[in-house]
């Protein structure tokens, strides 16, 4: 079954504002109201560097928490990759992630989605199943502004089943050296 994706960046005057709308994010997953999704919250300072500043992927896969928000994360500022890539303890299933992403998004949207986010800003960032997303943008209404970008071609369920192989595929090499 074809499970078409969001990405969704809300941007936000402060950390405690995203996160806010992040925990309403997770109280609809709790309440079965929506399905997988993954989030993040970013903030920029003063001097302009980003930081992850909160992840979470509760999917049924624990085994890649973060990957996705992590992917999308480094889709708009693409000098975060090496620190998901780290983070995120698997850099292969983050790979999967960041090329469904891609290929959805092109390059000059993810820009001026990421110019979105100004100095003392945070931002909240989405990707689930396109069927959730009027649930997910009536949830984040703390945000000052947010761009939702439908993923044509990308799928929620093959990335996920693509990251998933990947992770199985490092942790079999892992285990064998």
């Amino acid at each position: 079954m074809n499970k078409p994706m969001f990405f969704f960046t809300g941007i936000y005057d402060t950390v405690a504002q995203a996160e806010a709308d992040y925990d309403a994010i997770k109280a609809l997953h709790r309440n079965d109201d929506i399905g997988s999704y993954d989030a993040a919250v970013l903030s920029r300072a003063a001097d302009g560097s980003v930081k992850v500043t909160k992840d979470e992927k509760p999917v049924k896969h624990g085994g890649w928490v973060g990957l996705a928000a992590g992917a999308g994360a480094s889709v708009l500022f693409p000098f975060l990759l090496p620190w998901t890539a780290g983070a995120a303890a698997g850099g292969a299933g983050l790979g999967a992630w960041f090329g469904h992403l891609a290929h959805g998004m092109s390059r000059h949207e993810a820009k001026e989605m990421a110019e979105m986010l100004q100095p003392k800003q945070a931002a909240l960032i989405v990707i689930g199943i396109d069927e959730d997303v009027a649930k997910i943008e009536q949830a984040t209404g703390g945000s000052i502004q947010h761009v939702t970008k439908h993923l044509d071609g990308a799928d929620f369920q093959e990335a996920e089943a693509e990251a998933m192989r990947a992770l199985e595929q490092q942790e079999q090499v892992a285990a064998s050296v």
